[in-house]
């Protein structure tokens, strides 16, 4: 059987996990590829299978316990998954995959802040979100400013997905999609267009959470 190894490196402020980049010769099979037409993308298989393969994504904490969100094709049928952080490495195992393309996985601790929701969804078109991998965080943080790069897109409807304007490439997968309080409103999914992203919304993401026992934290204060 080919085995496939996923490294997610758990978050530091915002508890984002990174995700590195993809080999070049499966990069026409990843749901980030800019080569495939959107109606291709949603038919193919996220992920290539090979057996020298390392696939690499994003994951964020969720809780005090060490649960973690990420995309579900970042780590289904994964014979180990590494979770890193600043120069540490942990194992990582699967809990639960949803059909929605998030899946919970799980570190022995929390390395970091665990992410906080919205109590309810107050994204609205046009707003300015964050979404990125965690390798690019901290050349952002350098900068300084604020950390808006995506743009919330209500010209297509989808009843599962927040709707991005954002340019985010390889490595995004998983990652959380911060309004300007810091609240997460969504899990990064996939790209549809060149400019397009989809993540999942909150509102999944959190009946996902309940559903596997998961007690996340709502506010609805920065």
């Amino acid at each position: 059987m080919p085995v496939r190894v996923v490294r997610l490196a758990g978050g530091i402020a915002i508890g984002c996990a990174l995700i590195g980049f993809t080999p070049p010769r499966v990069m026409a099979q990843v749901p980030f590829s800019p080569f495939q037409p959107a109606r291709q993308m949603e038919a193919a298989k996220p992920m290539a299978r090979d057996v020298s393969q390392r696939l690499d994504g994003t994951a964020f904490f969720v809780d005090d316990l060490g649960h973690m969100l990420t995309a579900r094709h970042a780590v289904a049928d994964c014979a180990r998954i590494v979770v890193s952080k600043e120069g540490r490495a942990v194992a990582a195992r699967a809990v639960a995959l949803a059909a929605s393309d998030i899946a919970l996985i799980k570190v022995p601790r929390t390395l970091g802040l665990a992410a906080v929701f919205p109590r309810a969804n107050t994204s609205v078109a046009n707003d300015m979100v964050f979404a990125e991998a965690y390798d690019r965080l901290k050349p952002i943080l350098a900068h300084g400013g604020s950390l808006g790069n995506a743009f919330v897109d209500t010209t297509l409807r989808d009843p599962e997905h927040l709707v991005l304007r954002s340019n985010v490439t390889f490595g995004t997968s998983g990652a959380p999609v911060l309004d300007s309080r810091g609240l997460v409103e969504g899990v990064v999914s996939r790209r549809t267009t060149v400019d397009r992203v989809l993540a999942v919304d909150a509102v999944h993401a959190k009946s996902f959470l309940a559903a596997h026992g998961v007690r996340f934290q709502e506010e609805d204060r920065p």
